[in-house]
């Protein structure tokens, strides 16, 4: 009997073979007191484990194969740094001296209050690092505990070809192993969409489903398993149509692959002659290479948040030392820096005294912009550091969740500010460095022929966009059925933005998780966008999507569907624009 789970399909793909189970022996923490005369042992024993630690993932990272898991090693070296963080690190020592208690409790105690900054952040993204805080704090008190250290993944067999690995949850480290190994596929229960083993999964190509529950209960070792990365699917046991179908879907994936690189090298044009910007969204070096390895004609979207999160405020130097290594692995293509794009309801806070209140609703609260606005010294550090990188090449400045026109002129008059400083001390930069904002707001997209008067490009946060139009917030299983770019309201707004941009005479992008889309390409060519910015792995699916495209076509459909309801005939304006193709 077929027995079917489902969880979070995080990496595209179709896996065929036998299941494994790696079960983890589960760290027992147990709280005890210490004697005074005991603290400064204690404390040296932790200090040990963490060095333990930290020799362990520089161990690892030395013995990837670079060439193939270069993505593997930048995300093993963050955790190193999560080890480096010295306000994590002092905050578990001060623990053992106040409470007289064990490593051990007073790690797992920081963790906790650690994990209770993280949930209460309202981007997903940064919300699901805490993730990591807990794999590298488990690595730890592995290193604290020898005896409950597991040791089933270093008996794995050599090669896993045709096998599919079933654990609780794996760490980046482990991943890239199995990856060496030429494992099939990944399933986990445990795992959010933008954890690290998530996203290593999809650029290292590995088809994997995360958050199945009780996966290692319901699962027997050496039985058949079918994984569909795609639809977030497990089938134990699979009958015989269920394994026919998803042999012939495997082979039709092999077919879209192979077409998928035929146009590597081809143009990104319509059927209609009208050439599209592909740009790439990265916060690391090996992402980048990755994305002009796939065509990306630039980066347009650098976050920098990922420099906010080591527990230290990253100073001018370090956050410049970061942009030319972007610049450099981009050999003269585009570089758009988006500012810090963080609220106040951040591990971190940039502002030392008086401490910010945490807003009741983060999404509405102080973010962003408005964030950096109340942090002038921070923000003009960041700026100067972008303008300093703008120097060793093309770099373009970014500024998130603008909404008024007050604070476009705010940061005109910081930069111009930088600038001067910059110049009095001889230091290089683009004095034309062009300035760009993401439109996330209604009320911005609404103002945009004044607000764009003031920019020099503009691109579209979809993400948010559409969670502050539909009032829904797409993770929230309740309304997420809401949250929809097909909604008449999106499109029109959507619209109104890329025709009063190209009447500004100023670029627009959309850098939100619909330009990586294919669903939604056809759609957003026919709304009038020429420019998308996406994760570099989506790059030649959108490439041949466009490719298949006559623009013109597109842009009569949805026309009719927005302007005549009657002519829907039940259909939806997905079907309708692919239609119009033929």
């Amino acid at each position: 009997m077929t027995l079917a789970l489902t969880g979070l399909g995080v990496s595209r793909g179709i896996a065929i073979g036998r299941c494994h189970l790696v079960v983890s022996n589960e760290l027992e923490i147990g709280e005890h007191r210490i004697a005074p005369e005991e603290v400064n042992r204690e404390i040296e024993r932790y200090r040990a484990a963490l060095a333990a630690a930290r020799s362990q993932l520089e161990e690892l990272v030395g013995s990837i194969h670079a060439g193939v898991t270069v993505a593997a090693t930048d995300i093993i070296q963050t955790h190193i740094l999560m080890l480096d963080d010295s306000t994590f690190r002092e905050g578990t020592e001060r623990r053992i001296e106040q409470e007289l208690c064990n490593a051990e409790w007073a790690l797992q105690s920081q963790l906790e209050e650690v994990l209770t900054e993280f949930r209460g952040m309202n981007d997903e993204y940064i919300r699901t690092r805490g993730e990591d805080v807990k794999q590298v704090v488990r690595l730890v008190q592995s290193r604290l505990n020898e005896e409950a250290a597991t040791q089933a993944f270093e008996e794995l067999p050599d090669r896993l070809a045709e096998t599919l690995v079933i654990a609780s949850e794996l760490t980046p480290g482990e991943l890239a192993i199995l990856h060496e190994r030429g494992v099939a596929g990944i399933v986990t229960e445990h795992g959010g969409p933008h954890s690290h083993t998530a996203i290593m999964a999809s650029s290292l190509g590995i088809p994997a489903v995360l958050g199945v529950r009780r996966a290692q209960e319901l699962l027997r070792e050496g039985e058949t398993l079918i994984l569909d990365g795609g639809q977030g699917l497990v089938y134990a046991s699979p009958d015989s149509i269920i394994r026919g179908h998803y042999e012939q879907v495997q082979a039709d994936t092999r077919r879209f692959r192979l077409a998928l690189e035929a146009i590597r090298d081809e143009p990104c044009e319509s059927r209609d002659g009208n050439g599209i910007r592909l740009m790439a969204n990265a916060e690391r070096v090996p992402e980048i290479r990755q994305a002009i390895a796939d065509g990306a004609i630039g980066i347009g979207l650098y976050r920098t948040e990922f420099m906010y999160l080591q527990g230290a405020l990253p100073g001018e130097e370090a956050q410049l030392t970061e942009f030319i290594a972007a610049i450099d692995a981009l050999e003269g293509r585009p570089l758009t820096i988006r500012t810090l794009d963080i609220g106040a309801d951040k591990l971190v806070d940039p502002i030392d005294a008086p401490p910010l209140p945490r807003g009741a609703n983060p999404a509405l609260g102080l973010r962003a912009i408005r964030l950096c606005l109340r942090d002038i010294d921070g923000f003009k550090a960041q700026l100067r550091a972008i303008l300093r990188a703008s120097a060793h090449g093309p770099v373009r400045c970014l500024i998130p969740m603008l909404t008024n026109l007050s604070e476009v002129i705010a940061v005109r008059r910081l930069l111009k500010a930088s600038q001067e400083e910059l110049r009095t001390a001889g230091i290089p930069f683009d004095e034309k460095m062009p300035l760009g904002g993401m439109i996330e707001v209604p009320a911005a997209a609404l103002a945009l022929n004044d607000i764009g008067r003031h920019l020099d490009f503009i691109s579209v946060g979809t993400n948010d966009l559409l969670q502050y139009t539909l009032a829904a917030d797409r993770i929230d299983e309740q309304v997420a059925h809401l949250y929809d770019l097909q909604h008449s309201g999106v499109l029109r707004l959507l619209r109104h933005i890329f025709t009063e941009a190209d009447a500004l005479g100023i670029p627009a992008a959309v850098c939100g998780e619909a330009a990586g889309d294919r669903r939604y390409t056809r759609l957003l060519l026919a709304l009038g966008l020429r420019e998308f910015s996406m994760y570099p792995a989506r790059l030649l699916e959108i490439k041949q999507a466009v490719r298949q495209t006559d623009i013109a076509r597109a842009q009569a459909a949805l026309t009719r569907w927005l302007h005549d309801p009657e002519s829907r005939s039940g259909r939806t304006l997905i079907e309708a624009l692919d239609e119009s193709q033929h």
